[in-house]
């Protein structure tokens, strides 16, 4: 009988294991109002490739929000394509519907932090920190990446990644069911 009491206590184990194993991270950043003016915010952020192609990836508002829109454009035809894009009732309920789309930042100083979840082939999404410095209100650099598990940084890898600004508007309406 303790034996069936013992294997029973190691199968729940296992299974509650598991089932963290299939949990989407939680965000380890507190969505914050941004007040600052460190960065603008009336447009998007961008990175330019290797390619020199244009990626578009972050529009940041003021109650903390990010949303990533993700795209690869020619610099001649971005703000044609992109507006496009996001006039799309479809691309609007996909961002606002998908957890990959949303996230938080908040900045300190010259630094910012931004977290958002990424797909994962494993079980559920995890959530990456991206840091880095402010360099003018319209450009910082990304110099590292991590994900935090029980209050440390893991997965910890250097980065150099450089956004700039683009003003855009109308940008898309932060509403969304994954950040409180």
């Amino acid at each position: 009988m303790k034996l069936l009491i013992v294997e029973m206590v190691m199968i729940l184990t296992l299974f509650s294991c598991i089932k963290d194993e299939f949990k989407d991270d939680e965000l380890s950043i507190q969505r914050t109002n941004y007040t600052g003016n460190q960065l603008r915010i009336d447009g998007y952020y961008y990175e330019i490739g290797s390619d020199n192609y244009l990626y578009p990836e972050y529009f940041f508002y003021k109650n903390g929000t990010l949303i990533y829109i993700g795209g690869r454009y020619s610099p001649n035809t971005i703000d044609t394509e992109l507006t496009d894009r996001l006039k799309q009732s479809s691309y609007l309920d996909y961002a606002k519907n998908n957890k990959l789309s949303g996230g938080v930042f908040i900045i300190n100083g010259q630094s910012i932090k931004f977290e958002k979840w990424y797909p994962s082939s494993g079980g559920g999404l995890p959530a990456y920190v991206r840091e880095g410095n402010i360099i003018n209100d319209t450009t910082f650099v990304i110099t590292e990446s991590y994900r935090m598990k029980k209050g440390k940084k893991t997965e910890v890898k250097a980065k150099n990644e450089t956004y700039h600004f683009r003003q855009f508007s109308p940008k898309p309406d932060s509403t969304n069911s994954f950040i409180k």
